[in-house]
């Protein structure tokens, strides 16, 4: 696994904005601002990336991650509420097997067995959201991903994926239409105040 560069994570907080008002639909920047506005969302939710060799990139909100090298990513989208401001973040990633690397940065500390990556750092809230994404490497396990949030010292949520290994490595893999076992099962965390709600969409 490898944490996306900070300018492309910079520019995917606006593509992020693109997944999921409805599962499984893909949609427009502009078009989705305009509807989370319009509709009044406020939801957290887990999605993954495609990007093809021509550079494209699909959003889709889902938990479902297809293990393409240096073609997936998979994150979250968390819903904070309140102005722009700088928090700070503790994000852990879980895996159910040993990762054969981890790449990241010097906030980032890994477990020897490399199945958990732990990163602290402060991070932006820009309109009342924050997001972070990793993604996939080669050597990087099929199994359950799970993140788990803390922002400012407080648990915030949990995101549960699972990643599902492609052998024809297609990058026009639907995520979507993939078997997950857990699929949806991104929770609030109990300990979170009521306002926040992660991986909105459920029990599909």
């Amino acid at each position: 696994m490898r944490t996306q560069p900070f300018f492309l994570r910079r520019a995917g907080v606006l593509a992020a904005s693109a997944i999921g008002l409805s599962a499984l639909l893909f949609l427009t920047i502009a078009g989705a601002q305009a509807q989370d506005r319009s509709r009044g969302k406020q939801r957290s939710i887990p999605y993954v990336s495609i990007t093809k060799k021509d550079g494209t990139t699909r959003y889709f909100e889902t938990n479902a991650i297809p293990l393409l090298i240096n073609k997936a990513c998979f994150g979250w989208r968390m819903w904070l509420g309140g102005p722009d401001r700088s928090v700070q973040m503790v994000e852990v990633l879980q895996t159910s097997q040993p990762a054969k690397d981890v790449i990241a940065g010097p906030e980032t500390e890994v477990n020897p067995e490399k199945t958990r990556a732990t990163t602290r750092m402060r991070e932006m809230v820009r309109d009342g959201f924050m997001q972070r994404s990793w993604c996939i490497i080669e050597g990087d396990p099929p199994g359950t991903y799970t993140y788990h949030i803390t922002i400012d010292g407080e648990p915030r949520g949990e995101f549960v994926f699972c990643a599902i290994e492609v052998p024809s490595q297609d990058e026009n893999t639907d995520p979507t239409e993939l078997n997950c076992p857990n699929k949806f099962q991104s929770v609030e965390d109990p300990r979170a105040r009521p306002t926040i709600v992660a991986g909105a969409a459920q029990g599909r």
